[in-house]
């Protein structure tokens, strides 16, 4: 096969795999051919998985000959100019083999080859690996951000809050995501975005962004793609479960395991095989619009202001809706998910209700497995901690300190969105397994630029700009029966 014919063929395998994700569990009534056929999946899956293996195994020297004849074919255009990445002009300084290091330049990459697959995988991996520890050491990416973008490049496991690694397709579109906005000549693009809109947005739409004519914003600035950290009243992005995907939702597959039985010498086993179902999170669209008059934006330094203006307006938007979300053009939220437990008393918050909703949460779900948190309102929290009279008698230490970080053993946390009031029919303490509450972030965040706002009565002009952000963003939890809150009587 030559190099066109193992990339068709890889496409080809990605497209089964997709299929293969969206197909859910036969309807008990189904007959056995269709229960069969389901059945054989995971096996038609790991085949796919080696054979897509093998052909970037054969397609890997044929790409490097690939580059190395295009290298020579077009030298002597790139002698004498600048070679065009996306936005950015740079002198080929490539070799035939990439080799991390620090000296290396990962964005001394062909972006045409990358978007056709015509580099090899590993290659982009290791370049943008190279790109989060440049970023990491120029001081433009924290070290708890750099390690989270490392997993979840690599695919692995973190901690209790990655139950499953990325995909192979969301790997491969975050590293190229990653190439495309992380380069300091891309960041100092998007700042001349910022700064000169008309000028910067007429060079986007024609090399960065074709689709839509704007900016994606720098991965280091990218709240789907770097892991919030603390300073926030958000908690559930820091002890969720993380998901990203490149396509336009992420399908998982849920059981509830096998239960076993005794069996007697000679006796037939009966079938304990699991039954599965599927989960589907579809990432809802969410928008920002800032807008001001020419002379403020003229005057003032809103290049700077305006990613940590953005990113506090996605984390507000966020914790409401991971908190509360309808599922109604928005994310699921864990509360309104949660199964109920009722409170002892009527209109009363006693410390009687802190241990029966603990107690009401199962085994799997606060076991040493799992990753067990408390969340509520701050007024709930405060009022938990005057239950002791006595100066530490109860089941909290010392509540001279500030909100303690734990509460029955597991971790406490704060949530703006949540009830703070004892009131008929509120939910206003919520403890879980939040690693089966799954956040799904769709890889990007576009920043496009309005040079004229129009009024409303006579669509007239202002004087006034504005920016247009937007991103896309999913919650939902795997059961329900992984959450428990308390509901007032």
């Amino acid at each position: 096969m030559n190099l066109a014919q193992i990339r068709a063929r890889q496409a080809a395998i990605r497209s089964r795999l997709l299929a293969i994700e969206a197909i859910g569990a036969p309807a008990e009534d189904a007959d056995e051919a269709v229960r069969s056929a389901y059945a054989a999946l995971p096996t038609e899956v790991d085949t796919l998985l080696a054979e897509f293996d093998t052909l970037e195994t054969e397609a890997a020297p044929l790409a490097a000959r690939a580059a190395r004849v295009e290298a020579v074919r077009t030298a002597s255009l790139s002698a004498g100019n600048g070679e065009s990445g996306d936005g950015a002009q740079r002198n080929s300084t490539r070799t035939d083999v990439y080799t991390r290091s620090a000296t290396a330049d990962p964005f001394d990459v062909d972006f045409a080859r990358m978007r056709l697959g015509l580099i090899p995988q590993t290659e982009v991996a290791n370049r943008a690996l190279d790109a989060i520890e440049g970023a990491n050491r120029a001081g433009r990416l924290e070290q708890a951000g750099a390690e989270h973008a490392t997993r979840m490049l690599q695919g692995r496991v973190d901690n209790a809050r990655l139950e499953l690694p990325m995909s192979r397709a969301s790997r491969a579109y975050m590293a190229a995501h990653i190439l495309r906005t992380g380069s300091e000549e891309y960041h100092e693009t998007f700042e001349t975005y910022l700064e000169d809109p008309e000028g910067e947005g007429r060079r986007a739409a024609l090399s960065l962004t074709s689709a839509n004519g704007g900016f994606l914003v720098p991965f280091t600035l990218d709240p789907t793609i770097i892991l919030t950290n603390t300073g926030s009243f958000n908690p559930f992005r820091r002890i969720s479960g993380q998901r990203s995907t490149a396509t336009n939702n992420w399908n998982g597959v849920t059981s509830a395991g096998v239960n076993a039985g005794w069996l007697a010498e000679g006796t037939e086993d009966t079938d304990h095989s699991p039954t599965v179902g599927t989960l589907q999170i579809t990432p809802q669209k969410a928008s920002a619009w800032v807008f001001g008059s020419y002379e403020i934006l003229e005057d003032s330094d809103f290049a700077q202001q305006f990613p940590s203006l953005l990113s506090d307006a996605k984390d507000r938007l966020e914790e409401a809706a991971f908190a509360t979300g309808t599922g109604a053009g928005q994310p699921f939220g864990v509360v309104p998910r949660a199964t109920t437990v009722s409170s002892i008393g009527v209109g009363l918050f006693a410390i009687g209700d802190v241990y029966a909703v603990q107690q009401a949460l199962p085994a799997r779900f606060r076991g040493p497995m799992a990753n067990v948190n408390w969340v509520a309102n701050i007024a709930i929290i405060n009022k938990a901690r005057q239950f002791d009279t006595a100066g530490g008698s109860s089941y909290w230490t010392n509540l001279g300190l500030n909100s303690p970080e734990e509460l029955l053993g597991a971790p406490l946390n704060e949530s703006t969105t949540m009830v703070g009031t004892i009131t008929t029919a509120s939910k206003n303490l919520l403890i879980g397994d939040f690693k089966q509450y799954l956040i799904v972030d769709r890889i990007g965040m576009s920043v496009l630029y309005e040079p004229m706002v129009r009024g409303v009565t006579n669509a007239r002009p202002t004087g006034q700009a504005g920016w247009f952000a937007f991103w896309r963003v999913g919650g939902d939890v795997t059961t329900t029966n992984a959450f428990r809150v308390l509901l007032e009587s």
